[in-house]
């Protein structure tokens, strides 16, 4: 009896431990996948941009595919805006950010968010736009952009291209929140 016992205890954890679901490295031959990464430039001791991800699959050599999001754009040394949504990749030789699917912009120092389907980030020429129908709102203002928008990473100045607006009812409602 006392050696059944440990027989069986035996080959129940081998018939646990096998099975069609065990991950081998033929069947996934190529991913290479990392759990909470962080992608930065800094320039002058401060970070100009942080990407952050709750998973990368860095299996292509171009690029890096990403799971939930999330790019911090800064301005001075300070968080300026955070570009989020579900999916994304960023193309490493392009310096490109894609951002895809409930892809939102939300700007710390103009209280503007913007949201749509995708958004694309280009590292070196610090410009952020979408091409596909847009919303941009701040306060009680809401702009559709059927075209989509183009603007920098500060978010001052931004192109609407095809736009229909929503005007508010009273000039106070566009006044920024405090």
């Amino acid at each position: 009896m006392r050696k059944l016992f440990p027989l069986t205890a035996l080959a129940c954890l081998l018939a646990a431990c096998g099975g069609s679901g065990d991950f081998t490295p033929d069947e996934n031959a190529g991913m290479q996948l990392a759990t909470k990464v962080s992608i930065f430039e800094s320039q002058d001791n401060q970070k100009k941009w942080l990407l952050t991800a709750e998973s990368v699959d860095f299996a292509d050599l171009q690029s890096a595919t990403l799971k939930k999001p999330e790019l911090l754009l800064k301005e001075d040394g300070k968080d300026s805006a955070r570009v989020s949504g579900d999916t994304g990749s960023f193309d490493y030789t392009k310096k490109l950010v894609t951002i895809d699917g409930n892809a939102r912009i939300t700007s710390f120092t103009e209280d503007v968010v913007i949201a749509t389907d995708r958004i694309f980030y280009d590292v070196d020429k610090n410009r952020i736009w979408s091409d596909d129908k847009t919303t941009v709102t701040r306060g009680a203002a809401k702009i559709t952009a059927r075209g989509g928008v183009e603007t920098d990473s500060k978010l001052t100045k931004i192109e609407l291209k095809k736009q229909s607006t929503r005007l508010p009812k009273t000039t106070r409602e566009l006044q920024r929140k405090k």
